[in-house]
């Protein structure tokens, strides 16, 4: 099918590679956060704040729901047992730290999750983004869900951004 309006253009920028012109500088999740130690990807400026592995860990965990079960039809479980704490409940610092392994396996889970949700995107015709979904909410179509995670996943970027600062001494980037 011809896509006359470039959707599935805006689709794969959406979740396209952040270093090269195909992708949103919004929609990595990692970007932010590489080269950060350990102390400050875990750093928080509250304890009833989420460090900035927490969210990193977030946008995978939301990111493979919408698109593996919302879209996807998947069944569950689709996150592995230790990346759980990613899900959408509060997890104090301590919690996050005991449920992964290692900083390196949540980014590889990151990485991980980024390419099943291109895989399920490449074949894509603009006329599917248009399919309606029965879960998890009736009349939803793709399009809406690819947009809603993407939104999501800025808006925790933008978390990330700030924390960063913050952790580092830095000034809030304004944009």
């Amino acid at each position: 099918m011809e896509d006359p309006k470039g959707l599935m253009r805006v689709v794969k920028f959406m979740y396209g590679d952040v270093a090269s012109p195909e992708g949103f500088w919004y929609s990595h999740q990692v970007k932010d956060v590489r080269g950060l130690s350990e102390e400050k990807l875990y750093w928080v400026p509250d304890p009833k704040s989420l460090c900035m592995l927490w969210h990193v860990g977030h946008i995978a965990h939301r990111e493979r729901t919408h698109i593996g079960q919302f879209l996807q039809g998947l069944d569950p479980p689709l996150v592995p047992p230790e990346f759980e704490v990613f899900g959408p409940d509060w997890h104090p610092v301590e919690e996050v730290r005991n449920a992964v392994k290692s900083v390196t396996d949540v980014f590889d889970w990151a990485a991980q999750v980024r390419r099943q949700s291109q895989e399920y995107l490449a074949p894509l015709e603009p006329g599917d983004l248009f399919r309606e979904l029965e879960f998890p909410e009736k009349g939803l179509t793709v399009a809406h869900w690819l947009f809603i995670t993407a939104a999501h996943t800025a808006l925790h970027v933008g978390k990330i951004q700030l924390l960063r600062a913050l952790a580092q001494g830095e000034p809030d980037r304004a944009c």
